[in-house]
């Protein structure tokens, strides 16, 4: 009993370590000439990591902009269409003002690898159509557009493809089923009666070899009719269906590449059209007139020292604890540390912003998780049996009112305090999942 014992106290703590290194560390590849880590950074709020000041004006000279159009009903609607797109993105502490009397739109997001994409996608009109290329008749347009999402595929031979899906309601599924069947690059029978059979043959063999842009048969050659997509009167592809698609989803291939920065690119450039495209286009046509970079007011230097300075404070509650309780108190300590360690990792796949309150609740996160494990440790003396019962149920009366305020913090409007608030609510989440698991086998194997 005793050796199985000692054998869960080692796996535990090599389990902490390695949580440990994963998420103070990580876990570096080389990508060509550099290294680079699979574990994602942080994502930083504004006053952290500065921001984009962006300024979107009327276009004056473009033509759809009417005077009947330029009114304040489609100057709000044009800021809530530009808030979707963002949120489309996954485009964290941003803010959309606009000035009701002019039109004039200023919006600030974080600045970073993304945010020039999401500039030249944001401003577009957005309206999507297929087009009969023979008769210039609109098929579809967004009306009939569900959701857009981008995938990747990475093939055998080490190249990365990145695919569109353009996902259409129940109308527009039932539009676009008929289109892909009345716009099939089929081969029509116009010979004489004497070469029909002839032909039959032909027709058959060009249908299972290919749908080429042109086909001849018995010596006629006939140009399929095809289909334009286009987003806001450009052209992105023309083309025809060799077979009939019933699943509503026109899947579009975007490009494809074997180097990561490339598809990181063609990634961030498919989502920025997703974005566009599964919201309403603009009413207004916009241009950028304005595009600054502020940084954050608080020097990097100043961010350093105080993570220093909360590092220190987590230190000496785990030494305090220590020399009080001995060796349970150097079990707990550990066990704090692979807290933090796991905690981080989750706020960074998590994608969670930390502002500046975000870093202070960071470290209430580590004491409240800490004032868990003193309790455990003082019912440990009382009884051993029930002592994590106990002690949770304690627990659970501090963190109660802690937890349904980081609820509705996380959902104000202030991204200073939503950040705030979702930090702490998944410091409890990672505390409550991680103590019933890893402390409490830990201590309960000492």
């Amino acid at each position: 009993m005793k050796a199985q014992k000692k054998l869960n106290l080692i796996l535990i703590t090599l389990i902490i370590v390695l949580i440990s290194i994963i998420s103070f560390v990580g876990i570096f590849y080389q990508n060509k000439n550099e290294m680079k880590d699979r574990i994602p950074d942080y994502t930083l709020g504004t006053d952290l990591d500065g921001y984009r000041r962006v300024i979107l004006a009327v276009k004056a000279e473009d033509e759809s902009n009417k005077a009947d159009v330029l009114k304040y009903e489609n100057y709000i609607k044009s800021a809530g269409i530009i808030k979707k797109r963002l949120e489309s993105m996954k485009v964290n502490d941003y803010t959309v003002r606009v000035d009701e009397a002019t039109g004039q739109i200023e919006i600030t997001l974080p600045e970073n690898a993304q945010t020039d994409y999401i500039l030249s996608d944001i401003i577009q009109k957005g309206v999507f159509e297929i087009k009969d290329n023979s008769n210039s008749e609109i098929l579809m347009n967004n009306k009939e557009i569900k959701s857009v999402d981008v995938q990747k595929n990475e093939a055998y031979t080490g190249a990365t493809s990145i695919y569109m899906n353009i996902n259409f309601n129940s109308e527009g599924s039932k539009k676009f089923k008929d289109i892909t069947k009345k716009y099939q690059n089929v081969i029509t029978n116009t010979t004489t009666n004497e070469t029909s059979n002839e032909t039959a043959n032909t027709n058959e063999a060009a249908n299972t070899v290919s749908n080429e842009a042109t086909n001849e048969v018995a010596g006629e050659t006939k140009e399929p009719v095809k289909v334009e997509l286009l987003i806001d009167g450009s052209s992105m592809m023309e083309t025809t269906f060799s077979e009939i698609i019933d699943n509503g989803v026109l899947a579009l291939t975007l490009g494809n590449s074997s180097s990561e920065s490339e598809i990181e690119t063609l990634v961030y450039q498919a989502e920025s059209l997703a974005a566009v495209l599964e919201n309403e286009p603009l009413p207004i046509q916009y241009e950028i007139t304005g595009n600054i970079y502020i940084s954050s007011p608080i020097e990097k230097n100043h961010i350093k020292i105080l993570i220093g300075v909360e590092i220190a404070i987590a230190a000496i509650i785990c030494i305090i604890t220590i020399i009080k309780y001995k060796a349970k108190g150097l079990a707990v300590s550990l066990c704090s540390c692979g807290y933090i360690a796991l905690y981080l990792l989750i706020l960074r796949f998590a994608n969670v912003v930390i502002s500046l309150d975000g870093i202070f609740a960071v470290l209430l996160s580590f004491i409240l998780n800490h004032v868990f494990n003193i309790i455990l440790l003082n019912y440990l003396k009382k009884n051993v049996d029930k002592s994590y019962e106990e002690a949770i149920k304690k627990y659970a009366i501090v963190i109660l009112p802690v937890l349904i305020l980081s609820v509705v913090f996380a959902f104000s409007g202030w991204m200073s305090i939503a950040s705030f608030g979702m930090v702490i609510f998944w410091g409890l989440v990672v505390s409550i999942i991680y103590s019933a698991i890893l402390t409490r086998t830990f201590i309960k194997n000492m």
